[in-house]
């Protein structure tokens, strides 16, 4: 199915990517990031000078941008569509999508899948909210959580 220019619109995550990545670290981006992003979708999804068009999430082939841009888009679904974790992310491999890059610390190895399911998890208990979510309050405390003595050990089970 091909159509022109004129009937789609574009949102591209890219400008969402920057992250600090400390040595060979790769992590999913954070919730502020994430609430920028789905910011601009629903007021993209909810313009009228685009009402008639498609709109087309894209990235580029580097895998780890493709990593994020495929929680963005899936966290969009968990969110907003209420999607199952399982349904956003089997549409994001269906096709002949390649798989995801895994994000990847010291401390862990997280899969798309498991980014969406701790997202669906925080939603279950009151643990994320964008309807009162404020970036600057977040983005001041996740700056001192790299301070010494911010600093906390977290134990997985």
């Amino acid at each position: 199915l091909w159509m022109s220019l004129s009937e789609l619109c574009h949102i591209c995550p890219l400008c969402f990517s920057v992250c600090c990545s400390f040595y060979t670290d790769f992590g999913p981006l954070n919730l502020a990031m994430l609430y920028r992003y789905c910011c601009k979708l629903n007021k993209k999804l909810k313009s009228f000078a685009i009402s008639r068009k498609k709109l087309v999430h894209y990235t580029s082939y580097d895998q780890k941008k493709r990593a994020n841009a495929a929680v963005l888009i899936g966290a969009y679904a968990v969110i907003y569509l209420k999607r199952s974790p399982e349904e956003a992310y089997r549409t994001l491999i269906s096709g002949n999508n390649p798989g995801y890059l895994p994000f990847r610390s010291n401390a862990f190895n997280l899969t798309v899948l498991d980014c969406l399911q701790g997202i669906r998890k925080a939603l279950q208990h009151g643990l994320m909210d964008f309807e009162n979510f404020s970036t600057e309050e977040y983005e001041h405390y996740e700056v001192r959580t790299h301070e010494p003595q911010y600093n906390t050990t977290h134990i997985h089970n």
